[in-house]
């Protein structure tokens, strides 16, 4: 059996009434079945610093990794710069090998409080980061930003916070990742 790791923040932890969850593992579990196992190690509120340091905590005995870190980055109430994003994000698939990347979520647009540290700009710079690091390692980008800007009434894929998804959100997530993850393991 294959054995997938989830390397993000909040949003793989499937963040919900502030705790985690094993909502996004579960859903991913449940598209792969009995053909891989799905071990989610990602840590709410982390940005690439603390991926860095969370290295150690990915098993040595993988078949893939998904990397899903950025928005916490992104945000400039507690974010960091774009070239650090980058020199980390750099570090983290040079230590995985084999991944998958997964670009920045698009916080909803009608939730002003959430928005105040974001911005349509920023959230581009930091998604075109993430795309150039995953080329530079030969790893498949999913592009879900352009995806979540798409959706018709958006606010139902978010809880009441604007940057947590809600069932049918985290549902979308996992059907866009999805693709990418079947293709790597085929």
């Amino acid at each position: 059996m294959k054995k997938i790791i989830l390397f993000g923040d909040s949003i793989f932890n499937g963040f919900r009434d502030g705790q985690d969850t094993d909502l996004v593992t579960n859903l991913f579990q449940k598209e792969l079945k009995d053909y891989a196992q799905v071990e989610n190690i990602s840590k709410s509120g982390a940005t690439t610093v603390e991926a860095i340091d969370y290295l150690h905590l990915i098993p040595q005995k993988r078949d893939l990794v998904v990397v899903e870190y950025g928005n916490n980055d992104a945000a400039t109430g507690w974010g960091i710069r774009p070239e650090s994003y980058e020199r980390n994000l750099n570090e983290v698939l040079t230590q995985v090998g084999k991944a998958i990347v997964v670009g920045l979520c698009y916080p909803d647009p009608t939730n002003s409080e959430i928005n105040q540290f974001y911005g349509d700009e920023r959230l581009d710079l930091f998604n075109g980061i993430a795309k150039k690091v995953a080329e530079k390692h030969s790893a498949q980008f999913v592009d879900i930003l352009p995806a979540f800007r798409k959706l018709k009434a958006i606010s139902t894929y978010y809880q009441k916070d604007g940057q947590h998804l809600t069932d049918k959100g985290n549902e979308f997530l996992v059907n866009q990742i999805m693709p990418a993850i079947k293709k790597e393991l085929d």
